[in-house]
């Protein structure tokens, strides 16, 4: 007879969730395993020059488990079961020792950022991931792509700008950026579904500067999380947390653990240090350092999204129980680059800093039409109010 570990109720807690979300939403998992294959399929059909063998591959790649992940739930989204253990994988080939990975997962949160909860009857906890923010981070990394000035250089080499006077001048004389930029906050905002934006297919050469810069983004944001295990953090208190269904409605009340800002800092430091060592060793430092800022910029653009379509005025959002102000969180980042990279600090931070400017040229454009919207009396999805 088999003993039931600490981790398997915290993994049946979460599959219960998510097949209650799944059963309030009206997509079971038979339906969302196929919308994942059609997907997939898709995708690699409008990728230039892939063949019917590779698009087999393709297929094959990206429904296929590792032996060593843990199995999926009945209603746990395929594409985000894939990604999510696809990016701990790359996390964890650095790490000098074995490490006992967290039960990960993915729900309805309105947090850009995962959040760690309680399972009944259980000491192991839960870190859950906002389940739109893969989405979010692809499309919102390839509008900023898009928002580089950029030329072609010999060969299958593509040099891009960061310079803001140029940015400026590409964003005015070729708007697509600006246009895809509103299309994905704004799905994410009104609707809590990025993946509503019009889809498109950017050219190789920026293709992969807005998949380098995802990629930083969403290992960041996972090491963050790996930053409180290997930290050793305990909680600083309990807080409720509401998980919604369709329309706002509320499906289940859950216990969420908080940490203390001391902490989250902490977790921040050690979340940039991992990102670093998955990808430096093909990038360098400046651009994993340049997806750190990105995910920072994108919090700032929900934090004023929300608060503007609510009370057409620019005021920060109310602060978050959980995590300190961005801006907070960018300033220490900052520092800590700074201190480990010493001289070679200056490029990673130009482009930091470059790539911050960039997002808010693309913010600019897009609030005005935010505060239409406000005055019309459009309200945001529920998932960003449901836990203010």
């Amino acid at each position: 007879m088999t003993t039931e570990t600490d981790e398997d109720k915290a993994r049946a807690f979460l599959w219960e969730l998510q097949t209650q979300v799944a059963q309030a939403r009206g997509l079971r998992q038979h339906r969302q395993g196929a919308r994942w294959n059609e997907l997939l399929a898709e995708t690699g059909r409008r990728m230039p020059g892939l063949q019917e063998e590779q698009l087999d591959q393709v297929i094959e790649l990206g429904t296929t488990a590792q032996e060593h992940w843990p199995p999926r739930g009945p209603d746990e989204p395929p594409g985000g079961h894939w990604l999510i253990h696809t990016l701990a994988d790359r996390l964890e080939k650095s790490f000098p020792a074995s490490f006992a990975r967290p039960v990960l997962g993915l729900l309805a949160t309105g947090e850009i950022n995962a959040v760690t909860l309680l399972a009944p009857d259980s000491q192991t906890h839960l870190v859950v991931f906002e389940d739109e923010l893969l989405n979010f981070a692809s499309l919102f990394s390839k509008a900023v792509a898009l928002a580089m000035p950029h030329e072609r250089l010999e060969g299958d080499k593509m040099s891009f700008s960061v310079d803001i006077d140029k940015v400026r001048r590409h964003v005015r004389d070729s708007p697509e950026a600006v246009r895809r930029f509103r299309e994905v906050v704004l799905a994410y905002l009104l609707e809590g579904q990025p993946s509503r934006a019009p889809q498109y297919f950017l050219p190789e050469g920026i293709s992969s500067m807005g998949s380098i810069l995802q990629n930083g983004m969403e290992l960041f944001v996972l090491g963050h999380e790996y930053g409180h295990v290997m930290a050793e953090h305990v909680a600083d208190r309990k807080a409720p947390r509401r998980m919604l269904g369709a329309a706002g409605a509320e499906v289940a009340e859950v216990t969420e653990l908080t940490w203390k800002w001391e902490q989250e800092a902490v977790a921040d430091l050690i979340g940039w240090n991992l990102c670093l060592g998955a990808m430096s060793g093909d990038y360098g430092p400046s651009l994993p350092h340049a997806g750190v800022e990105l995910f920072f910029s994108a919090c700032e653009v929900l934090e004023r999204a929300v608060p503007l379509l609510v009370t057409g005025a620019n005021a920060p959002r109310p602060a978050s129980p959980t995590h300190p102000p961005t801006d907070l969180r960018r300033d220490v980042v900052r520092g800590h680059t700074e201190e480990r990279l010493g001289e070679g600090a200056a490029p990673p931070l130009q482009l930091g800093k470059a790539i911050q400017e960039i997002v808010d040229i693309l913010w600019e454009q897009t609030a005005p039409v935010i505060l239409d919207l406000h005055r019309q009396g459009v309200v945001p999805d529920p998932r960003w109010t449901a836990n203010l």
